[in-house]
């Protein structure tokens, strides 16, 4: 696959699926940002965060995952992959719990780890469900562009 400039463009929305299941799409873009020639840009690696839960919630490890998206010729090649992996109906669980997932039941040390990670949060005090959150920061970062 092509590696990605995430300074150029986000990744793909939270809420973009891939074998029924909530980042599978935005952590391919990641992985491919790291691929030679690819820029992270202000994305955290993809070892943390939303993306590493998903990963592991769904029993994958998170270096195959990587390399199966480095040896993959297209996107079809890695959905083929992760179709081996990954059990029929997993993300429906996992998807239930993103559109539930509020900033306001973190903990007050990750609620302040979100708002730094994610200006939007101080801009849009309307915002509580992570994933309009991060669909809002996308937007904001690559609004000037």
């Amino acid at each position: 696959m092509e590696p990605l400039d995430l300074t150029t463009q986000p990744p793909r929305p939270p809420r973009a699926v891939l074998c029924g299941v909530y980042f599978l799409p935005r952590t391919i873009d990641k992985l491919r940002a790291e691929l030679p020639g690819g820029v992270m840009g202000p994305y955290l690696n993809h070892d943390t965060g939303f993306s590493a839960w998903v990963v592991r919630k769904l029993g994958l490890d998170m270096n195959e995952f990587r390399d199966a998206v480095a040896r993959a010729a297209t996107e079809d090649d890695v959905v083929a992959w992760l179709a081996q992996r990954i059990p029929a109906g997993a993300g429906e669980s996992i998807n239930a719990k993103f559109e539930t997932f509020l900033a306001s039941r973190m903990s007050p040390a990750d609620q302040q780890l979100v708002r730094e990670r994610h200006p939007v949060m101080a801009e849009r005090p309307d915002l509580d469900r992570i994933l309009d959150i991060l669909e809002a920061e996308d937007a904001r970062a690559f609004a000037s562009r």
